[in-house]
C-alpha cells in the first residue's frame, strides 16, 4: 500500500506542476506522466498485483548489502 501512496503522491505533484506552466505541451507531457502514476498506484492497490514479479533491485539477498 505505501507504494500505491508513493505513486499517487507523484501523480498529484506533476497534476500540479501542469496546472502551474503556461505550455500547453509541457502540461499535457505532465497530466499523461500523472495518469501513468496512477495506474501504476492501481496495480499496486489491486489484487491483481502480482509482487513476485516486481524486480527486486539486486542479484542476491538483502543480508549482502551489509557486507558490501
Amino acid at each position: 500500500m505505501d507504494r500505491a501512496m508513493y505513486f499517487r503522491r507523484q501523480a498529484e505533484v506533476l497534476l500540479g506542476l501542469a496546472r502551474a506552466t503556461i505550455d500547453l505541451g509541457v502540461a499535457r507531457r505532465l497530466r499523461s506522466l500523472a495518469a501513468e502514476f496512477q495506474d501504476k498506484a492501481d496495480e499496486f492497490e489491486g489484487d491483481a498485483a502480482d509482487f513476485s514479479l516486481m524486480p527486486s533491485g539486486g542479484q542476491g539477498s538483502s543480508s549482502d548489502i551489509n557486507r558490501r
